[in-house]
């Protein structure tokens, strides 16, 4: 299976004055050579409220096949 593991990170979030960033992870394993890339991709990245527990937050994140999805809910 190589070197795959769930990718976990945060992404910066507007539209809610008690919290800055929400917590995410990849919807399948992915290759660890790959993180540092994702982690850049994200960081540019900006989410709106309200956010639920699913919401995709990056589909198909650099081609991979792979969707970042969200795993806290915060309301506007």
């Amino acid at each position: 299976m190589g070197n795959k593991d769930v990718f976990t990170s945060v992404v910066r979030i507007k539209g809610n004055q008690n919290y800055k960033v929400v917590s995410v992870k990849s919807n399948k394993p992915i290759e660890k050579g790959l993180w540092r890339e994702f982690s850049k991709v994200l960081s540019r990245i900006y989410a709106s409220t309200p956010i639920n527990i699913g919401d995709i937050i990056c589909k198909n994140i650099m081609n991979t096949g792979v969707d970042i999805v969200c795993t806290k809910k915060i309301s506007s």
